[in-house]
């Protein structure tokens, strides 16, 4: 009989110590709803990022003349002669007639270098995401909305006389699902990576009417600091694999021409998650880490004791590392920070 007494009472025990301290709430969570809430991630970022454009002209010739720049068939490629071919080619295509071989004009068909026709543009995205947090794992998806000013491809070390064609803007519009891992975490920070695939939507500096876009990938890692169970912030590089096809006239050497628009960002973003447990109602509250307190109904509820961008249960002196005489010591070396004396 002291043997069963002895057991049950080191099984009472431990049971006891692995649940920890428990401040006389429920072992359930005590908001569940917002508990559920919490799960999901809210994401706003923008950044910076460079397009590379770059298609294949195999069976045509770039004119640059007074006229302007040109796609002309290879096989019309003949000085003296006036021939018809396509300008704003990259964009809205648009057919050309009397384009003249003569005089001050510069010419490089396909079969005489060996790279594609390349140029570049930048963009300004303003990027949305929301996704489930299970574990480490984070599904979910997002949209994008991006300035864009892009320029006209031509050969690499392309001269001419006559001015490049001026650049134009575009609004580009992205809808895309997303998939991502937190891989490492070191104290306050933490690696991620994702990967997004979806569509996008070249914007009015485009012609709707002859353009096919492909699904884009995007592939990239972030940087995160994470300040509190609810907010971090992070730094995310991409590499975005996406391209387009133009449809051409009836009189062009080929039926479409594709050109690939591979792009890299960085962007700076803040991540949000919504707390799972309310501040404390008692507005002269100073208590820092998670605590209980008794409503004004008597009921005792769980509250946190920080904004939601601070450790919610920080160790002794680490939101306030600094001694408040310190701090005074080191303001009174600024004469900015002493208070005048009044006559």
């Amino acid at each position: 009989m002291r043997l069963f007494c002895l057991a049950l009472f080191l099984i009472t025990t431990f049971s006891a110590m692995s649940q920890g301290f428990n401040p006389g709430m429920e072992d359930r969570h005590p908001y569940p709803i917002r508990a559920f809430f919490n799960k999901f991630s809210v994401n706003l970022s923008s950044g910076y990022g460079r397009t590379f454009y770059r298609h294949d002209f195999t069976d045509f010739a770039y004119v640059r003349n007074e006229q302007g720049s040109f796609l002309i068939n290879a096989e019309d490629a003949v000085e003296g002669s006036t021939v018809n071919g396509l300008s704003n080619w990259f964009s809205d295509i648009e057919t050309q007639d009397n384009i003249r071989l003569s005089d001050e004009y510069a010419l490089v068909p396909f079969d005489s270098i060996d790279g594609p026709l390349k140029s570049s543009g930048y963009s300004i995205p303003v990027n949305l995401l929301l996704y489930f947090n299970l574990y480490r794992l984070r599904i979910g998806g997002g949209g994008s909305l991006a300035f864009h000013q892009a320029n006209y491809p031509e050969p690499d070390g392309f001269l001419s006389a006559a001015p490049s064609p001026e650049a134009f803007n575009t609004t580009i519009r992205r809808w895309f699902l997303l998939l991502g891992y937190s891989v490492y975490e070191y104290y306050d920070y933490a690696l991620g990576v994702d990967i997004r695939a979806g569509q996008y939507y070249p914007g009015n500096g485009f012609n709707q009417d002859i353009i096919q876009t492909a699904p884009f990938i995007n592939v990239g890692f972030s940087l995160e600091k994470v300040f509190s169970e609810y907010f971090r912030v992070y730094l995310r590089p991409s590499y975005e694999i996406k391209s387009y096809n133009l449809n051409l006239p009836e009189s062009a050497a080929q039926s479409s021409l594709m050109i690939n628009n591979h792009a890299l960002t960085l962007t700076l973003g803040v991540s949000i998650n919504y707390p799972d447990l309310p501040r404390s109602p008692i507005s002269n509250d100073k208590t820092q880490m998670k605590h209980v307190v008794t409503d004004s109904q008597g009921n005792r509820m769980l509250v946190r004791g920080q904004p939601f961008w601070k450790k919610q249960d920080p160790k002794i002196g680490e939101l306030y590392p600094e001694l408040i005489k310190s701090k005074r010591k080191r303001r009174a070396s600024f004469p900015f920070f002493q208070k005048k004396n009044k006559n």
